[in-house]
């Protein structure tokens, strides 16, 4: 596990796809905004289980839609909490 992920409450990173079922809309003018997620995150060895995320600082260029699967850090140990791999996301076209 990085540094930077048991600082940030990952305590049991497991990486799992979490397939978005709906997503706040970007506000204002921004290239970034905060992005409030609902989806089903699943991996494997772990039951799937719905999960509502607040990604702030979402490049809008990025933005996920519903039937998205992003790839995620999630933690086994606290099913909530878990870290969207932006740098993994492709930009829209």
């Amino acid at each position: 596990m990085a540094l930077l992920d048991f600082f940030m409450g990952i305590q049991d990173p497991v990486e799992a796809e979490y397939r978005i079922t709906s997503t706040s809309k970007p506000s204002g003018s921004s290239a970034v905004a905060n992005c409030d997620m609902v989806g089903e995150v699943s991996a494997p060895g772990i039951a799937p289980r719905v999960v509502t995320h607040n990604s702030p600082f979402t490049s809008v260029a990025k933005w996920p839609r519903p039937g998205d699967v992003l790839p995620v850090l999630f933690d086994r140990t606290n099913p909530e909490f878990l870290k969207v791999q932006w740098k993994q996301v492709p930009e829209r076209t």
